[in-house]
């Protein structure tokens, strides 16, 4: 931390050859005084001056005092503090005098730092705490539909199972695939944290084969899960493809998806891709509430989310938004939004 924002370029100034009764007065009011002739900076006079060398004028009073830089650090200017046992140092830049900074400010500024890092730790405890608590019911609510229906599904007479038991295999694969999605997820941050490579496949991708897979998937969770949003797929050219990572395209549109499908207690949610000669690009819009200007500055950072909704439209982790803007640059690509009255839209835009 530099003092560069601790300069301060307004003090109270006294002639060199004044006299100390007429500066006392000053220097209990101000606890310093900047001595300067001609606009010339001479020194600084503080009580301790005073007291250390009693004269009658205030040159004479003067003790030498150690200059400091605008790039020097607040700890370097502590301990120039401590050695000149002083309440204020000038400030040089180039051998020009440019202010004064006081020992108080410092002393402020280290507390106001150290709160705001004990606020950021509590804040990160209450996130790794939230984060636990996330992870744990995304985990335990797939397993537990998983254990529960295979449970019926175990009591099914044989001869009752295609009438009885179709359903409850329906709702065993998609509490299935969502374990395997989180699972895949959180293997994936902890590569993306660690730094360590993820692995990215070439193949021939036809995005409307991923965009029915998904749309299957959700259409078969919506009903389990009782979510009142319509989910309409639009594909603009069937036989179109390119080469990507087709599972990282997946997980990409999921994600897109579920997050909107979160943030949208009733209407819809519509996705669909565009192409030229250059790009693809994909798009998922619903109409959600709208995006706020706050909101979007932390819109991809990693376990945020938002919090004006019910419970049961804000469940997941908090990093499927920040995983695809991950996943969009490894794959060359990039992510961006539009929020208005009407509807938001996420883009993905990937190079062919």
């Amino acid at each position: 931390m530099s003092i560069k924002d601790l300069i301060s370029d307004s003090y109270c100034t006294v002639h060199p050859y004044e006299g100390i009764d007429a500066v006392e007065n000053e220097l209990i009011n101000n606890d310093y005084v900047v001595v300067s002739q001609n606009d010339q900076y001479i020194g600084i006079l503080t009580p301790c001056d005073i007291i250390r060398r009693p004269h009658k004028i205030v040159i004479d009073c003067l003790t030498e005092k150690e200059h400091v830089s605008p790039d020097d650090n607040i700890k370097d200017v502590l301990v120039k503090f401590s050695k000149n046992k002083c309440i204020a140092l000038p400030v040089f830049s180039n051998n020009d005098f440019i202010g004064i900074v006081e020992k108080h400010k410092l002393f402020d500024k280290l507390e106001n730092k150290i709160n705001d890092l004990y606020n950021k730790s509590v804040i990160s405890e209450k996130i790794k705490f939230s984060f636990l608590c996330s992870l744990s019911h995304e985990i335990r609510t797939p397993l537990n539909g998983l254990l529960g229906f295979l449970e019926i599904i175990e009591r099914i007479e044989p001869g009752d199972f295609v009438k009885d038991g179709k359903s409850s295999c329906e709702i065993v694969r998609v509490c299935a695939d969502k374990f395997l999605s989180v699972m895949n997820d959180l293997i994936d941050f902890s590569m993306l944290t660690s730094g360590e490579n993820i692995n990215i496949s070439r193949e021939p991708v036809f995005p409307t084969e991923v965009f029915n897979d998904i749309k299957d998937f959700f259409d078969t969770s919506s009903a389990i899960l009782r979510r009142e949003v319509s989910i309409v797929s639009v594909s603009s050219d069937p036989s179109f493809n390119f080469s990507s990572d087709r599972k990282r395209i997946r997980q990409i549109i999921y994600h897109l998806i579920d997050n909107s499908v979160k943030y949208t207690t009733d209407g819809f949610v519509k996705f669909g891709f565009n192409h030229d000669d250059h790009s693809v690009l994909f798009y998922v819009k619903n109409s959600g509430r709208i995006i706020n200007d706050e909101e979007k500055e932390t819109m991809f950072n990693f376990f945020r989310r938002r919090t004006d909704f019910e419970p049961r439209h804000t469940d997941g982790i908090g990093f499927g938004l920040p995983l695809v803007k991950e996943l969009a640059g490894l794959l060359g690509g990039k992510i961006d939004f539009v929020s208005d009255a009407d509807e938001t839209t996420f883009y993905v835009t990937l190079p062919l």
